[in-house]
Parts: structure tokens; sequence; C-alpha cells
């Protein structure tokens, strides 16, 4: 960049920086805790047009009063304000975007105080960056990729490719959230180098980068369907590999099993049957979609639970369906045995009554 451009960009930034601390002192001169720099006048990466990040902590509402969006020439501002409650939640690091609070360049605080409080918050995010990955990280990625996931059906759905090319670039957000999240990492650079920042990146899904461009790059409908798929899938597959890696399950005993197999029973065993008996595709396939969901609950939470009856499920032979059910069954009454479990199982309503009283 030519070295006058910069210099005038930085003095008037300089004079942005002392109308705001000035408005502030004058119409609201408590309320505010912090000011500072972050974004491309830190990284250094400017050009002619670039804004002036800048980062107003607040006190109160009353700090509301200095916020402005602006026009300055041909570049607009915009002077925004941030409250404590704001930058404790951006310090448990849930989203990447926490430069504000990594690498702001403070330039204003009338109180020590304000800035023992920044500095804890700071540390505190900067140590879950350097920390491995966690169950807790593993909770926020899941939470990106359920948007992601709504943004793919939005993808799916759409007829038009200019509908499918606006959910895709949400999709592409989602995504690039969490890779920084599976890196510890947070972005650092404006939007226009985010590509360049996520390529550096050492842990990427098999395929991301490809699959990354592509989507970007698709111009049919057809082919952002098909790299959007591609994108999301691997992106499941590097979530499946950290989830196994990172989160523990409980040991699986006698109270976390117990009555489960009966439950099993009592919600969805007739049901099936009765589904097989009077030919309802519908009934067979919601009781054993039902059943998996508790057999996938029970396999995320505790050890050594497997059981997969979609597998086998055949909606046009409820028969084979029933019987893929009860198989399903039987395999999760191993762990009743493994464990040393009886099914509680009555052949009259006196036996019920007499061990039940008991």
């Amino acid at each position: 960049m030519d070295k006058k451009i910069k210099e005038d960009l930085l003095v008037r930034n300089e004079r942005i920086i002392k109308a705001v601390i000035e408005k502030s002192g004058r119409v609201c001169p408590s309320s505010v805790a912090l000011i500072g720099i972050y974004g491309s006048f830190v990284s250094d990466d400017i050009y002619e047009k670039s804004d002036l990040d800048l980062f107003i902590l607040i006190n109160d509402p009353d700090g509301y009063k200095i916020s402005s969006c602006f026009i300055l020439g041909d570049v607009a501002h915009d002077i925004y304000c941030t409250t404590w409650k704001q930058l404790e939640e951006m310090a448990l690091y849930s989203n990447p975007y926490i430069s504000r609070l990594v690498d702001l360049k403070i330039i204003y605080c009338p109180d020590d105080r304000y800035l023992q409080r920044f500095m804890e918050l700071h540390d505190a995010a900067c140590k879950r960056l350097s920390s491995s990955l966690n169950e807790s990280d593993l909770q926020n990625i899941k939470i990106h990729f359920e948007e992601a996931k709504k943004s793919y059906a939005d993808v799916m759905m759409s007829e038009k490719p200019e509908r499918a090319k606006y959910a895709s670039a949400r999709l592409i957000y989602y995504c690039e959230m969490i890779v920084y999240l599976m890196n510890k990492s947070y972005v650092r650079l404006g939007v226009k180098r985010r590509p360049e920042e996520i390529e550096k990146m050492q842990r990427l899904p098999s395929g991301f980068l490809i699959y990354y461009h592509l989507l970007v790059e698709a111009d049919s409908l057809r082919s952002i369907k098909k790299q959007a798929t591609s994108l999301i899938q691997c992106i499941k597959d590097e979530i499946e590999s950290i989830k196994n890696k990172v989160q523990s399950k409980k040991k699986l005993d006698r109270q976390a099993l117990e009555g489960s197999y009966e439950e099993i029973y009592s919600n969805w065993k007739n049901k099936m049957g009765l589904a097989e008996k009077i030919g309802s595709k519908y009934l067979s396939l919601m009781t054993a979609a039902s059943c998996q969901f508790f057999y996938d609950q029970m396999g995320e939470e505790y050890e050594g639970v497997s059981v997969d009856l979609m597998k086998h499920f055949d909606i046009d032979d409820l028969s084979a369906s029933a019987k893929a059910f009860d198989e399903a069954m039987e395999k999760y009454k191993l762990l009743y045995d493994k464990n040393g479990i009886d099914v509680k199982r009555y052949a009259t309503i006196e036996e019920f009554e007499d061990d039940y009283r008991k």
C-alpha cells in the first residue's frame, strides 16, 4: 500500500477515536469501560477502503448513546458497543469470532479495574484456545453442525439455482465455523482471506478443501446440490471421528439397564407385531424408528451399547421387519445377561402382585 494512503487512514482512525472518547465523556461519562482496535488495522491486512474496527465495551445501556453507523467518503464505519455479558459469552469460545477479545489493541481505559476484568476474560479465552479438543468443544461444534444441516436442507429443497446458491453460502459459513472450532482457532483475518486462513489449518476433514472450493464455484442446481452433499458429509465424518476420541461414555451397569428391556417390550414390541398383522407400513416404520432412537441414545451415553435395528428393516416385508425387531431385542437382552439382570416377567397377575408388594 502507498505510504501516504496508509498515513491518511491512520489519521482518519485517530480522529474517529478521539471523537468517540470525547462524546462518551460528555454524554455517558461512566458508561464506557474500554475502547480498543481489532481487525485489519491490528493484523495490518489493510487496503485503501479498510474501515476502522472499533471495540467499545460498555458498563450500562447509556453507553449505546455513542453508537453510530455512517459513511465517510466512500468507506462505511459502524461504531457499536459490546456489553460485559456479551464479552463473557465470547470468552467461552462457543464460536470463533473472538478476535475482539484475543487480539484487541487497547487504546482507552478510564479505570484499571475494567482493564483487569477484561484481561481475566482474555486469559480465559486464550486458555480455552490452547487446550486440547474436549467435550465442550464438541458440543459447540454440534450446535454449528445443526445449523449447517438446516442450510443443507434448504439447498436440497431449492428448485432454483439462485436460491440454492444463497443457501449454500450459509452452509459454507457454518462449515467454516466448525473447522475453526475443530482446530481450536479463531477468525483473525477479514472475509476475503478466510479461505486462505482455513487452508493453513492442520485439521481438515478428508476432501474438505476440494468440496469447499467446488461448492463456492458451483453454478448449476445439480452441481450445487452435489458439492453441498459432499461438503456436509465430510464434516459429519470428521465430527464422528472427534466424538469417538473426546466424548466419554458412562460405564454400563445394572442401574442404567434395569427396566430398559421391559420398556422396549412395553413401548414397541407389540406394535411391531400389530403392524405385521394389519399390514401397516406406517406403524411398522414409525415403531422401528422410535425404538432405534432409544438404542442410539443408549449408545451415545453408555459404553458397549450398539444395536442397529434399521439395518435389517424392510418396508416391503413387515414379517421380516418384525423378526429383525425381535432379533435386535435379543441382542439388547445380552446386556442384561452380561450384567446379571433377569427380565422382570410374570405369567399371572398373582405373580406380579406377590412380587410387587414385597
